[in-house]
């Protein structure tokens, strides 16, 4: 799963693995190691909950959290839709959750084996 922040925005893109283990265990989490000495760590997940209405975020005890209503989440993760958003409110970000399709053109260091097939590989322009 990756996870992109800009200005007041919240992107996170998964993976083939990620939507099947979110859509079979109702979450999917990533943590980032900043320094192992002193332990600091950012974990970011995305998590399904039945009393969602629609994407909300929280941040606590160094953890990014996306919550997801179960029924979207289902839906979302069983379909060829890519994505879900939820605008931003003045009390918080927006968000966008969807799946990572690979890329066109080969970037280095960019790990592709398990994106989506990008739906745009085969058009001709």
């Amino acid at each position: 799963m990756k996870l992109r922040t800009t200005s007041n925005s919240i992107r996170l893109r998964l993976s083939q693995t990620d939507v099947r283990n979110f859509a079979e265990r109702g979450f999917v989490e990533e943590t980032l190691q900043i320094d192992r000495a002193t332990g600091q760590k950012l974990t970011y997940k995305l998590q399904r909950d039945e009393r969602a209405e629609q994407l909300t975020a929280s941040f606590e005890n160094n953890c990014l959290s996306i919550y997801m209503p179960t029924a979207m989440a289902i839906a979302w993760a069983r379909s060829d839709q890519v994505g879900v958003e939820a605008p931003g409110m003045s009390d918080g970000p927006s968000i966008l959750v969807e799946k990572d399709f690979a890329c066109l053109k080969p970037r280095a260091g960019d790990e592709d084996t398990d994106s989506f097939p990008n739906p745009e590989a085969n058009s001709h322009c």
